[in-house]
């Protein structure tokens, strides 16, 4: 996802883009600099030597080399990079247009203050004021062709903090997620109080269910169920246990008759308010539940918002195993709202940086970048960085369960780390929380990886340095029960474990068939110990 900043030459793009990046966790790219740096020459001499148009063929290139990523990059554009329509259809493909605006004097300034980088200007005796007046007066509905727009009028840094907030608390991320049924992923600071609109809107009405467990039922639901209200629907409070013991037979059958005596109907609904056990319990409930009935996922925890919301899973454990019991069932609606993150304990926090690491791991080496520079800041509840971390690891799933919604084949890639994670997981009595297992899991099979030569040595420190960052286990002794329950788990075909291993970031592969040795000198490696 990439915010492209356009506007006049001199109004401040870059300033305001080098602040903007920083305040998001996102990466910068000056276009003017990249294309002086590929020409070898100040661009200047590009356009005395060569023409203005030549200078806009190589704007062209810049944008057309630009790959899609779900990590966030703020592109500083030139003054005008946004002339060719096709360029701005370019931008629009990749991400956001916002438009910074200034009057003539504000642009007069800047021009002066760079007046040395414009010899083209100069040798034609265009004055800074002259300049600013003919590009605002020619280019005025190219620079009104815009997504949203900002007037610069003071600091870098104010304006800068405008569109963060525009961002996290006033347009929100949409993420939208394909298969047999598409629905939409809302992430945005605030969302809780406007769930009921959302729902009005995709048709819901009458007596819903909203299901939490004691933490959400005093912290989140009183909010939910009062837009819930404003929207004309009949909220009824469900309660269910906390965290893994919600997934459980008995909690399901209780949530069962719970919907029964509450009145919900076929045209009814649950919404799930919680962490990822709230919603496998209640995507459950609702799938099975007459036959079917409606959902929307509310997440309020990190872990939910990036993963357990996303692709209809549901599902309860067993003492054989976790999740061993379940049905696909897809959500009407995701509504994430990263401000809950605040109110989480830390552990629960390192354990959803779990996921968007192991994401960024699967998507590519600027998601891995994007995940380094915010995870510290997520961990300190810094409320930009968290969005844009949530929004890139829901942008990642949703294309891999768009493509792949019942875990055919793509989808099990997301399985990164959950092989030996699940076991472990389990094994300790659900005492290790989800992402601590699912890390100690990405280290294994990253290290398994190491012993089929599949995978560089210079890959698992990398992936060591940020999950202990995240403050995340890298190293931890597997009990024999773990590698008992392996054997049971749902990724098991003909018999044999499937482990999904990187090779490098951004590309994995599927493997059966591991010798024992390899798996013994891995386990050495979590261990700490030399093979």
């Amino acid at each position: 996802m990439r915010l492209f900043l356009v506007g006049p030459p001199g109004v401040g793009k870059s300033v305001v883009g080098r602040e903007l990046a920083r305040m998001l966790g996102a990466s910068f790219l000056d276009m003017d600099d990249a294309i002086e740096r590929a020409t070898g020459r100040p661009n200047a001499r590009t356009i005395i030597e060569r023409g203005i148009e030549a200078f806009r063929d190589h704007e062209t290139r810049l944008l057309d080399g630009l790959r899609p990523t779900p990590a966030w990059e703020v592109v500083a554009t030139g003054g005008g990079a946004s002339i060719r329509p096709a360029n701005r259809e370019r931008m629009r493909r990749l991400g956001l247009i916002v438009g910074l605006r200034g009057s003539v004097a504000a642009i007069t300034r800047g021009l002066a203050r760079t007046m040395d980088e414009r010899e083209h200007l100069v040798r034609e005796g265009i004055t800074p004021r002259a300049h600013a007046e003919r590009i605002l007066r020619e280019r005025r509905g190219v620079y009104a062709d815009v997504d949203v727009g900002f007037e610069v009028a003071g600091a870098a840094d104010a304006v800068a903090r405008s569109i963060a907030a525009w961002i996290v608390s006033s347009r929100g991320i949409r993420v939208d997620v394909a298969g047999s049924r598409p629905y939409p992923v809302l992430i945005r600071a605030g969302l809780l109080e406007h769930v009921g609109r959302h729902l009005a809107d995709l048709g819901w009405r009458g007596r819903v269910a909203v299901a939490g467990d004691r933490t959400a039922r005093r912290a989140y639901l009183p909010a939910v169920a009062s837009s819930l209200r404003g929207a004309g629907m009949e909220p009824v409070v469900v309660a269910v246990p906390e965290g893994e013991r919600a997934k459980s037979k008995a909690a399901l059958e209780r949530l069962w008759r719970d919907l029964a005596r509450a009145g919900i109907g076929r045209d009814g609904g649950i919404v799930a308010v919680g962490g990822g056990a709230t919603g496998d319990l209640a995507g459950f409930a609702a799938a099975t539940y007459m036959r079917g009935i409606a959902l929307a996922h509310v997440p309020t925890t990190l872990l939910a918002m990036v993963d357990s919301s996303i692709g209809g899973k549901t599902g309860i454990d067993l003492p054989e195993g976790k999740n061993l019991v379940g049905a696909f069932h897809q959500p009407s609606a995701v509504f994430s709202d990263p401000a809950a993150i605040a109110t989480l304990p830390e552990r629960q926090v390192s354990s959803g940086l779990a996921e968007v690491i192991k994401t960024a791991f699967l998507a590519d080496r600027e998601s891995v970048a994007h995940a380094a520079r915010s995870v510290e800041r997520v961990l300190d509840r810094d409320l930009a960085p968290t969005t844009l971390l949530i929004s890139m690891s829901a942008e990642l799933k949703a294309a891999v369960v768009g493509a792949d919604e019942r875990e055919a084949g793509l989808r099990e890639l997301l399985n990164f780390g959950h092989t030996l994670g699940h076991a472990y997981e389990a094994a300790s009595g659900y005492r290790v929380a989800h992402g601590e297992a699912v890390a100690v899991g990405m280290v294994f099979a990253t290290a398994l990886a190491e012993e089929l030569a599949l995978a560089p040595r210079s890959l698992r420190p990398g992936l060591e340095d940020l999950l202990r960052r995240a403050r995340l286990p890298v190293r931890a002794r597997i009990p024999e029960r773990a590698w008992r329950l392996l054997g049971r788990d749902k990724k098991v075909r003909a018999g044999k474990v499937r482990w999904i291993l990187p090779r490098r970031v951004g590309r994995f592969s599927e493997v059966t068939g591991v010798p024992q040795r390899a798996l013994d000198r891995a386990a050495r490696a979590l261990e700490g110990r030399t093979a």
